[in-house]
């Protein structure tokens, strides 16, 4: 049923899978899914809840904690709390940066033994509106969407052409990044909304935080225009760009 979390892939401690499909699951983010993922250590379980999903083509996906903070490092107790990056995918192997208070960021990426690893996803959001990078319509109707906007619904934005922001460099493979938002506005005609925090990896698959990532602050527009400052981490300030993307606009048809 749509709404429900559907177990769409586990893998097990090889990160060889068991049940489900790779290209079935990616397919379902493709489409806007929300993600999530179970998993086991010798201390602890825990459910993995992703603000941010990647997908590409074939069975190119990866989930993406974009504001996690954590309470402890290395074992012990923080004496501030930071922000950590995240990224995962089929391979087992989760990319994390710490960026600390004092401006550190500390690259602590690891291949780890989890057990049980199952992936489940949500496919609870409809396409309203979307447009090309110069804000031509492809589908729907624009103002569907705002009749939306002002009876509250919930949205989100897919943004083509995502990674390889930092350096606008639209040669990477063809993807979709599928962000939350949180502010939506009616304006010049146009639905902006601004957005969590949004994070852009390198133009290519597969990817790592190794080789570059950047933190993004974004008012994304049907217009095609998205409002934008980044920074790789540790290195601020912050710098503006005006990028032009084409997107999707969905809304939640479930809590």
């Amino acid at each position: 049923m749509a709404g429900d979390w559907v177990l769409g892939l586990e893998q097990n401690a090889d990160r060889k899978v068991v049940s489900g499909s790779p290209g079935e699951l990616a397919a379902a983010v493709r489409r806007g899914a929300d993600l999530r993922l179970y998993l086991t250590t010798e201390h602890y379980e825990e459910t993995l809840y992703f603000q941010q999903t990647y997908a590409g083509s074939g069975d190119a996906f990866a989930g993406l904690m974009t504001h996690h903070h954590s309470l402890t490092h290395r074992g012990e107790v923080a004496g501030q709390p930071y922000f950590c990056l995240f990224k995962y995918d089929l391979s087992g192997r989760f990319s994390l940066l710490k960026w600390m208070l004092d401006n550190r960021t500390l690259d602590e990426s690891a291949d780890y033994p989890y057990g049980v690893y199952r992936w489940f996803y949500c496919d609870r959001w409809r396409l309203v509106y979307e447009h090309d990078a110069g804000g031509q319509p492809l589908f729907g109707d624009l103002e569907e969407l705002k009749e939306l906007v002002r009876r509250g619904r919930t949205l989100q934005v897919g943004i083509r052409q995502l990674f390889g922001l930092g350096s606008d460099d639209l040669r990477g493979p063809e993807h979709i990044s599928f962000v939350s938002t949180m502010q939506p506005v009616i304006q010049d005609g146009q639905v902006l909304s601004n957005c969590d925090l949004v994070l852009a990896g390198p133009p290519r698959w597969p990817f790592t935080w190794k080789d570059s990532l950047h933190l993004c602050v974004m008012r994304p527009s049907t217009s095609g225009e998205i409002e934008c400052y980044l920074t790789e981490p540790g290195r601020l300030p912050f710098r503006w760009k005006a990028p032009r993307r084409g997107m999707q606009w969905m809304v939640a048809e479930r809590v």
